[in-house]
C-alpha cells in the first residue's frame, strides 16, 4: 500500500499548456508576418495617397510654395544668406525639379533686378556695400550690414547662374547645381533702396511616378500579406 502512495514533497507534473485548437506554431508565424506585411501596405498606400493628393491639390502651376515674405532695405541690395547644396539637393534632388524666385516690387512701375550666382562671387560683390541678409524667406526680420562703397549696376558685375530683371512680378527660374549659392534682389542701375515681396517655390515633376511606384510596391506587399492571414485563418475555421 506504501507504494501505491505519492512521495511526500515531490510536486506533481504540471499540466500541459492548453492550446488553441488548431492554431499551430507555423500557422501562428504565419498570421503575425502577414500583419506585419499588412501594415507596410497600408503605409505605401497612404504615401501614394499624399503625394496623389499634394499632385493634385497643393502644387500650384507645378510649383509648391515653401516660403513668402516682404523685406526692404535702405542699402543697395537684399541678398540671402549662402546656401550650400552638395550633389544639388542630395537625395531630395530626385525629388525637386527647379527653384522659382517670385518677387515684386512695391513700385509696379519701377524696374526690379534678381538673380542667383556663386556665393563668393555675390560676397565679393557686396563687400563694403550697405544691404539687407535674408536668412530664408520667410523669416520676418533681414540683418542690416552696413558700408560706404558704391556697388556698380548687378547685370555684369557678376557672372550669374540666371538673373532676370524688368517691372512688376518678376519670376527667376534656376535647376539647381552642387556649390554654394546667394541670391539677390537690386535695382537694375545699382541705386539706394529695395523694397519686394518674395515667393520661393520649388517644382517636383516626379511626384506622380514617385505615387505610382508607391503604388506598384504596395500590391506586391499585399497579396503576399493577405495569403498569409486569410489561408491560417481559414485552415482553422475548417478544423484543419
Amino acid at each position: 500500500m506504501a507504494t501505491d502512495l505519492q512521495p511526500q514533497g515531490v510536486p506533481a507534473s504540471p499540466a500541459p499548456a492548453a492550446e488553441l485548437p488548431g492554431w499551430t506554431g507555423g500557422r501562428v508565424a504565419a498570421l503575425v508576418a502577414g500583419t506585419l506585411l499588412a501594415l507596410v501596405c497600408f503605409g505605401l498606400l497612404a504615401g501614394s495617397a499624399f503625394l496623389t493628393w499634394a499632385d493634385l491639390t497643393v502644387m500650384r502651376n507645378g510649383y509648391l510654395t515653401v516660403g513668402s515674405g516682404s523685406y526692404a532695405t535702405s542699402g543697395y541690395a537684399l541678398a540671402s544668406d549662402p546656401v550650400e547644396l552638395r550633389d544639388g539637393w542630395g537625395w531630395l534632388g530626385r525629388i525637386v525639379g527647379d527653384v522659382r524666385i517670385e518677387v515684386t516690387s512695391a513700385n509696379p512701375a519701377k524696374q526690379i533686378f534678381v538673380a542667383i550666382g556663386p556665393a563668393d562671387d555675390v560676397s565679393r560683390y557686396l563687400d563694403g556695400v550697405s544691404y539687407a541678409a535674408v536668412s530664408a524667406v520667410g523669416d520676418p526680420t533681414a540683418a542690416e550690414h552696413t558700408g560706404s562703397v558704391v556697388p556698380a549696376p548687378p547685370g555684369r558685375a557678376v557672372k550669374w547662374a540666371a538673373h532676370v530683371t524688368g517691372t512688376g512680378t518678376q519670376a527667376l527660374r534656376w535647376t539647381t547645381r552642387s556649390g554654394t549659392w546667394m541670391a539677390i534682389v537690386m535695382n537694375p542701375d545699382g541705386s539706394k533702396g529695395v523694397t519686394a515681396r518674395f515667393q520661393l517655390a520649388v517644382s517636383s515633376p516626379v511626384l506622380p511616378a514617385l505615387a505610382a511606384e508607391l503604388l506598384a510596391a504596395a500590391f506586391f506587399v499585399g497579396w503576399p500579406a493577405a495569403l498569409l492571414i486569410i489561408v491560417p485563418v481559414r485552415r482553422v475555421a475548417r478544423g484543419g
